[in-house]
């Protein structure tokens, strides 16, 4: 029969407290209390943490022994007391909750509900980045948690994707809330080789010692989720300090330069999160909650929902869950064929689904979802609206009719507005890169948008040489026909002078040819083409 813990079975006493070991031992078999030591599972933040089974109750927990130098301090014995019983109010779906905390034999433990599955950071280790409907389902039950813990005035202060757990039974749940504080000896942020885990995921105002709120979390979350997405952390460094550093000095790279084929909307979202400003922030989870709901429905209509099913198929053994995703996007949209709008994949689901998306938003129960954003309401309709354009340039792409060559044209034109209004050089990059592979004139068309990518970012030479080819004094057999609608398309002249006149700024030895094109006619640019 397993006997109980009793101060022998402990090494070297500590010197606070004689009766707490300074060396920490393998508990497995011993009896803490009601709790039978089952197996040693890993160490967590506070201490080790171990499998046990409640004998009162006959259920499996996970037990957290309290680190020896934190449990000889009062005040951290303290805090960790009134914090657990803190978390135990907190009730919700989506936090790991508080059993029961005691000690015996001098050892201070906790009993957590013990969830089977893996957390964030195994999942993305094995699989990679998810789909984009169970990371939508990952958000917003995480942010739900952090909706619930905002509303008691609990601060995590710790998260990140090993806090975030995605269990077999197809639900999220956020461990250690409230439970991570300070340790007895302050963070070293010049040290090398030491664990970068807190750093990676640390609000500006952690780093720099001054007062938080829940702000903080969603700072983290923000960081979070930009590592699900693009596959790693915004930030990295050789050491804590190179981390910390950047996340109060330094922007993160766009995520949606990363992952050019996620939706604006879901990118603005992740980043307004990550803003160096708490103010800047969404406030609350509640404000999370709702605009990934808002997405979310305006992705896959009101006939679809993200269900605990699928974040429990994908967690399981079984490669069912993804392949089900997969397949509920394409029923929801079929996608092109041509390669070249793979990047626009989700916007084609969102054509049919934003009208009832946004009106089961609109009667959906004010205690869970917000009156949808008329910024992002917006921006979704000017998705809908781009992704129109993709699929008629296709269609046109395919004849060889010289009137739809002309209509595919004007729409290429209205997308590159619709670009260069907003500043999305990137976008407008990749799109150039697919006219390419189209029929005649479409590489012509790209060369000459790369022509106006390169002038926006004062590449002058660059930009000037390839507009000479285009728009010089012989210009090759190949541009004539762009060169016949340049002269009826008032919107590409003005688009094509904008980005000369930048040109003439940056390098005024500019061919006496291109200079004629500095001074189209009337039309001014607005992102949109002629009809």
């Amino acid at each position: 029969m397993d006997q109980a813990l009793t101060p022998r079975d402990a090494s070297a006493p500590s010197v606070t407290n004689p009766m707490i070991p300074k060396v920490e031992v393998d508990l497995t078999g011993k009896t803490l209390g009601d709790f039978q030591v089952l197996r040693r599972l890993g160490q967590g933040g506070m201490g080790q943490v171990y499998l046990a089974e409640q004998i009162s109750l006959k259920r499996k927990v996970a037990l957290k022994l309290l680190r020896p130098e934190l449990a000889g301090n009062d005040i951290s014995l303290k805090r960790f007391k009134a914090e657990a019983e803190a978390i135990a109010r907190a009730t919700h779906a989506n936090i790991v909750q508080v059993y029961a905390i005691g000690d015996h034999g001098g050892l201070h433990y906790m009993a957590l509900e013990f969830v089977e599955g893996r957390n964030l950071r195994e999942f993305l280790e094995k699989k990679g980045p998810p789909e984009i409907l169970l990371g939508l389902s990952i958000m917003r039950q995480v942010a739900a948690a952090l909706e619930r813990a905002g509303e008691l005035g609990i601060i995590h202060r710790d998260i990140k994707p090993e806090n975030i757990l995605l269990t077999r039974k197809g639900e999220v749940k956020v461990t250690d809330f409230g439970l991570i504080r300070e340790a007895i000896e302050p963070l070293n942020l010049t040290q090398t080789g030491i664990t970068m885990g807190t750093p990676l995921y640390m609000s500006p105002e952690q780093v720099e010692g001054k007062a938080i709120d829940p702000r903080t979390d969603i700072y983290s979350f923000g960081v979070t989720c930009y590592h699900m997405f693009a596959g790693h952390p915004p930030f990295r460094g050789t050491s804590p300090f190179d981390v910390a550093f950047q996340h109060v000095q330094k922007e993160a790279q766009p995520l949606q330069e990363i992952r050019p084929d996620l939706p604006l909307e879901l990118c603005a979202i992740i980043h307004k999160m990550m803003a160096k400003k708490p103010e800047s922030r969404h406030q609350t989870g509640r404000e999370i909650v709702r605009d990934v709901a808002q997405l979310r429905d305006a992705v896959v209509g009101v006939s679809m929902n993200i269900g605990p099913a699928n974040v429990s198929q994908a967690v399981g053994d079984s490669s069912l869950a993804m392949t089900a995703a997969r397949e509920t996007q394409a029923e929801a949209a079929p996608l092109p064929k041509r390669r070249w709008l793979v990047g626009a994949t989700l916007l084609v689901a969102l054509v049919g689904g934003l009208t009832l998306g946004w009106w089961r938003n609109h009667t959906t129960p004010a205690a869970i979802i917000d009156e949808p954003d008329p910024k992002l309401q917006a921006a979704l309709l000017q998705k809908q609206k781009e992704q129109k354009l993709l699929q008629e340039i296709q269609e046109h792409s395919q004849s060889k009719k010289l009137r739809e060559t002309k209509d595919g044209l004007d729409r290429a034109t209205e997308l590159t507005g619709i670009y260069f209004k907003d500043k999305r050089w990137n976008e407008a990059e990749v799109f150039y890169k697919e006219l390419e592979k189209l029929e005649r004139p479409y590489p012509q068309f790209a060369k000459l948008g790369k022509a106006m990518v390169l002038a926006h970012q004062d590449e002058a030479k660059a930009s000037n040489k390839l507009f000479e080819e285009m728009l010089g004094e012989k210009p090759g057999k190949s541009s004539a026909g762009l060169q016949i609608y340049m002269k009826n398309s008032g919107t590409l002249r003005e688009l094509v002078a904008e980005a000369l006149r930048r040109n003439s700024v940056n390098s005024p030895d500019m061919a006496p040819r291109l200079k004629f094109f500095l001074s189209p006619p009337a039309p001014t640019l607005k992102g949109t083409g002629e009809k």
